[in-house]
């Protein structure tokens, strides 16, 4: 009888424990998570930080869990805000001239880059980069340069439709400076998929050509 009481008695202080550590991940992590700081970029991207010091031209700032002693620094006229800890947002950005846009203006530009990043995959760019990599490759060297103008040229060209998210407001996706910058991040990823794809096709195709040679030797 001792000997189970005494398993039992272990066995409910691990439960405790384990209720408690759950407790603690579902209701202070999350609370932590949240209350971090972060730096937007004009170009739609965060920034975790722990803390930060504005300048004239820069923002000095220390990443979380930063190993580098001296504090990162990021030009001031490329951050559009920092989220503090109590989730305000201190407005960094200011317009330089008439030409330039509103800080609201701004706001729905970051909008359509972060739409864009996250649901434009650019795949008609990639497949057809793909093709155009491994069909150069029997220029056999001299097709290196080929998949880089391939995609510089992709990248003139704005997508045919907006991929958004499901029952988006429609009002936003017809804006005109969420559009800016969503067909700005649009071309930036059909520029990247264009590169990764028409240099790996083209680095299978290149392997592909140096091994039939060699077996026909």
């Amino acid at each position: 009888m001792l000997g189970i009481t005494t398993f039992n008695f272990i066995a409910l202080n691990s439960m405790k424990k384990l209720t408690l550590l759950l407790l603690l991940i579902l209701f202070i992590f999350p609370k932590y998570i949240q209350a971090q700081q972060r730096i937007l970029l004009l170009n739609g991207k965060y920034i975790p930080i722990e803390t930060y010091q504005l300048g004239d031209e820069f923002v000095s700032f220390k990443k979380i869990n930063d190993k580098r002693k001296k504090m990162r620094t990021v030009d001031r006229y490329d951050v559009f805000s920092i989220q503090t800890e109590g989730q305000e947002e201190k407005i960094i950005y200011t317009p330089a001239d008439s030409l330039d846009f509103t800080i609201e203006e701004a706001k729905l530009y970051i909008q359509g880059e972060q739409v864009a990043s996250e649901y434009y995959k650019a795949r008609g760019a990639s497949i057809s980069s793909a093709v155009v990599g491994l069909g150069s490759s029997f220029l056999s060297f001299y097709a290196i340069p080929v998949p880089m103008i391939y995609s510089i040229i992709l990248g003139r060209f704005n997508p045919k439709k907006m991929k958004l998210p499901e029952n988006f407001d429609q009002n936003i996706a017809n804006n005109e400076a969420f559009q800016f910058g969503y067909k700005k991040s649009a071309r930036n990823t059909k520029i990247q998929q264009s590169l990764k794809w028409g240099y790996i096709s083209l680095g299978v195709g290149l392997t592909g050509l140096i091994i039939y040679g060699i077996d026909n030797h």
